[in-house]
């Protein structure tokens, strides 16, 4: 399989309208990226989401997105993107978005927009521990032309005797970074994804993100994204991850998006399935050899 590129996944993240009704288009579609599991990206979904409704409800900027993923996509198959708006109003607007293949509902999401004003108050640095930057951070194994990863303090975030606190720092820079806006809130919210799940294994001797899909059964079961003003970035940008909660086959990972000198961009949340494989490849509960 080839290595996909930034330009890819940008352009897989701007769907394109296969409507046009009296009031603009509702219906959009778009592909995946086929990373060999047969499964597609939450947070791609996510990200593809945000861009249909910038485009539905135009003159707005998306301020939050919630997604839940309640069945699995196939990445061979085009997504279809239904966008219901709930409410327009002057400023403030809210819609939902069904993300179905073959008719049938894949993940739902939920969207708040608005027009951004001018400050009243403001507060946005980077109130916790300081990090060493990404000119220390060791190089990651996530390969994409057009994007670095680096994590701060962790060598194999995969590796099971790896072990460390439930936090995760990455830095990500990106080669370009789309001029449109609803293009620089899908590429935010597509990271909010692949690490939040290896976070809360982190502090587990002997459980890793080497053990997905085979002696586990993980998947990010729902996202939320705020997105703060302005959203704009140059160089490195910085996730920090939190597990704040495992347990009976969940995980809660909340996060920070931030440009390197510490300004806040985005929040984000991530719920997570973490369950042991049986034999017969369902999932089950943990056992308790592999709890703290």
């Amino acid at each position: 399989m080839t290595e996909a590129t930034l330009q890819q996944m940008i352009g897989i993240f701007d769907v394109e309208a296969v409507d046009d009704g009296p009031d603009g288009p509702r219906r959009f579609r778009g592909n995946s990226f086929d990373e060999g599991r047969q499964v597609v990206e939450g947070s791609q979904m996510l990200a593809q989401a945000v861009v249909a409704v910038s485009k539905a409800l135009p003159g707005r900027t998306v301020r939050t997105a919630h997604g839940l993923f309640v069945s699995v996509a196939d990445p061979a198959l085009p997504l279809d993107f239904t966008v219901t708006p709930v409410q327009a109003g002057r400023s403030f607007a809210s819609a939902t978005v069904a993300v179905a293949q073959n008719d049938r509902i894949r993940s739902t999401v939920t969207l708040l927009l608005d027009r951004p004003q001018p400050d009243v108050i403001r507060h946005d640095q980077w109130t916790g521990e300081q990090v060493g930057g990404p000119g220390t951070a060791n190089p990651a194994r996530m390969p994409m032309q057009g994007r670095e990863v680096r994590l701060e303090g962790v060598r194999d975030l995969n590796d099971p005797e790896e072990v460390g606190p439930p936090v995760v720092d990455a830095w990500l820079r990106y080669d370009t970074v789309p001029e449109r806006d609803d293009l620089r809130r899908a590429l935010l919210t597509q990271f909010t994804g692949p690490l939040s799940i290896s976070t809360s294994m982190r502090p587990h001797t002997g459980v890793g993100t080497s053990q997905a899909h085979h002696s586990l059964s993980t998947a990010p079961m729902g996202i939320g994204v705020t997105f703060h003003e302005p959203l704009g970035w140059d160089g490195w940008i910085r996730y920090h991850h939190e597990s704040t909660y495992a347990g009976a086959g969940m995980s809660h990972v909340r996060g920070q998006v931030l440009t390197e000198d510490g300004r806040l961009i985005a929040s984000f949340t991530q719920d997570a399935m973490i369950r042991a494989l049986s034999v017969g490849g369902r999932a089950a509960s943990a056992p308790v050899e592999s709890r703290l």
